[in-house]
């Protein structure tokens, strides 16, 4: 499988401009990284339901309908 490499400096260039918290920031990154909730939660010290209320935000605002497509805005 190809998978395409998001640079940090590009997903923060797209991210930057959908008004997302620091943290929102931090979590959309890991999570276009290719990082589960489960993992993110553990790296960051935090539950897996307080990741996907995050997410659940992020979608909101990128008006997207999940992290495929999350994902896609910076491809």
């Amino acid at each position: 499988m190809n998978e395409t490499v998001i640079t940090k400096e590009k997903y923060l260039s797209i991210a930057g401009k959908l008004d997302l918290t620091k943290r929102e920031l931090e979590l959309g990154f890991l999570k276009v990284s290719g990082f589960s909730n489960r993992r993110i939660a553990y790296i960051l010290g935090i539950s897996e339901q307080t990741v996907k209320n995050h997410f659940t935000h992020i979608y909101e605002k990128a008006w997207v309908p999940g992290r495929k497509e999350f994902r896609d805005l910076f491809l």
